[in-house]
């Protein structure tokens, strides 16, 4: 089984073919060509209805915790 990950979605091709690739997103499942598929996610990415990656979740888990170790001290006038 091969695995390629494209923009963090991930794209599988358990035949060895090149025109049998999987993509997963959420409950969802397509098979076509890589091109297809890649066009597809941009696609989803351009129209905003994709959910968040998992790389995504993790740099906002991140900002999310720096944000609350260092808060804004509010002005003194």
């Amino acid at each position: 089984m091969k695995k390629l990950v494209y923009q963090g979605f991930i794209l599988t091709n358990s035949e060895g073919r090149t025109d049998t690739w999987k993509l997963t997103i959420g409950q969802q499942s397509r098979i076509g060509s890589l091109f297809e598929l890649r066009r597809l996610v941009n696609y989803y990415l351009e129209l905003g209805i994709v959910p968040a990656t998992r790389a995504s979740q993790q740099e906002a888990k991140q900002t999310q915790n720096s944000m609350s170790k260092n808060p804004l001290k509010p002005r003194k006038r």
